[in-house]
């Protein structure tokens, strides 16, 4: 699965394609992370913070790909309201104003301050690419960015915060956040998902492996589904 997750940032992300090409070689790597801590759960908690990453990463690229290529999109409503330094932002190259445009986009609004998906389609709102959600895909990466963010921000320790938003998970505040392999493949499913979506939301109706990309989200669907079970992942 490791390499699973290192091929989703290098497929989809320029930034990321200086990965090795090669299947990179995980077992001195899992020996140690068993060493330290039983069942991976520390290992896979670096998982999550790297699929969240790749997401971000991801919707970002793209708004920026429309933003500098699509004119539709600088002619909305929402471009209209925005301020910038008009001269600072005319010597700048396009793709310089694209990622500007979409920091700017990003900054006013309200939704990116949502967990989950939520901030995600915000922004893609104000683009005019948002669109329906899966309901499991959107419930797995609701708390994968609760989860991600305990990980990144309170050192893996459970908070209220936490346990309101994954009521599904059996534990206590103060405890420490273990996430298993069932887990994180799950997380692999529900970002591998909503990348395709996306993808699919600013590709042309006519392309021409639009239905190759539907079938695989179907997969990937299938897959989550199959390991869909509530309340079965406990506190380590």
């Amino acid at each position: 699965m490791l390499a699973e997750v290192a091929r989703l940032g290098r497929d989809y992300i320029p930034v990321l394609k200086t990965i090795a090409k090669e299947k990179p070689s995980t077992s001195p790597l899992e020996k140690y992370a068993e060493e330290q801590s039983p069942n991976f759960y520390d290992l896979y908690a670096l998982v999550a913070i790297r699929l969240w990453s790749i997401l971000e990463a991801y919707i970002r690229d793209i708004s920026c790909h429309v933003i500098e290529h699509v004119p539709e999109v600088r002619q909305r409503k929402e471009f209209s309201k925005l301020k910038a330094p008009i001269v600072d932002f005319l010597n700048t190259t396009n793709q310089e104003q694209a990622d500007y445009l979409y920091e700017l986009i990003e900054a006013n609004c309200t939704g990116a301050l949502k967990s989950g998906v939520g901030r995600f389609e915000a922004v893609l709102s104000s683009l005019g690419y948002d669109g329906p959600v899966d309901d499991t895909v959107r419930d797995e990466l609701y708390h994968l960015s609760r989860l991600r963010n305990c990980i990144a921000h309170n050192d893996g320790i459970v908070d209220k915060k936490l346990i309101g938003g994954c009521p599904w998970w059996k534990g206590n505040e103060g405890t420490r956040v273990g996430i298993t392999a069932a887990m994180a493949r799950k997380f692999l499913y529900a970002v591998s998902w909503y990348m395709l979506e996306v993808e699919r939301r600013a590709l042309p109706s006519n392309f021409d492996h639009l239905d190759k990309l539907e079938k695989k989200q179907t997969e990937y669907l299938q897959e989550l589904n199959s390991e869909y079970i509530p309340g079965r992942f406990p506190f380590s």
